[in-house]
């Protein structure tokens, strides 16, 4: 069964939220996922959850078939976490994975294009534009990101 990784960085939570939503787009469409929230340490969450170490996720990145990197955006960058993923992602041998970015921002849109252009250098199987959006997370917004989650299993089938 193909895998998909959905990775994410957040400030507000906004993020984690599109997360969940493309998590349970790429499962109705029969595909194994993980969720993964970047932190400091690989570590379980009270009440459930789990925060992953930049380091741990590079080997889920490495070992998934498609991945989706969310991340707000913070001093017209990628939150830290993201911005540290990318810098070491550089390494895997991703060419061929289906990618996308998906994220809210504040005042500029920059992260989403920030991790679309580090996944095409990377030779990944870009999904563009990727979702960006604008403010609280509405339910326009959660089924926007569901259908990114359904786009990215249809790229793994090979069905459009």
């Amino acid at each position: 069964m193909a895998k998909l990784a959905v990775i994410y960085g957040t400030g507000t939570g906004h993020t984690g939220e599109m997360a969940e939503q493309i998590d349970d787009g790429a499962r109705s469409e029969g595909i194994e996922t993980e969720v993964i929230l970047l932190g400091n340490v690989t570590e379980d969450v009270p009440g459930g959850g789990r925060i992953t170490s930049v380091d741990d996720a590079l080997a889920i990145m490495d070992s998934a078939d498609a991945v989706a990197i969310g991340s707000s955006t913070y001093e017209m960058k990628p939150v830290v976490f993201v911005e540290q993923l990318l810098e070491k992602a550089g390494s895997l041998d991703l060419s061929g994975k289906v990618g996308t970015a998906f994220g809210p921002y504040a005042t500029r849109p920059k992260a989403v294009g920030i991790v679309i252009d580090a996944m095409k250098s990377w030779g990944m199987d870009v999904l563009e534009p990727g979702l960006q959006v604008s403010g609280a997370i509405t339910g326009k917004i959660k089924q926007e990101s569901r259908e990114l989650g359904e786009s990215i299993a249809r790229a793994l089938s090979g069905t459009k």
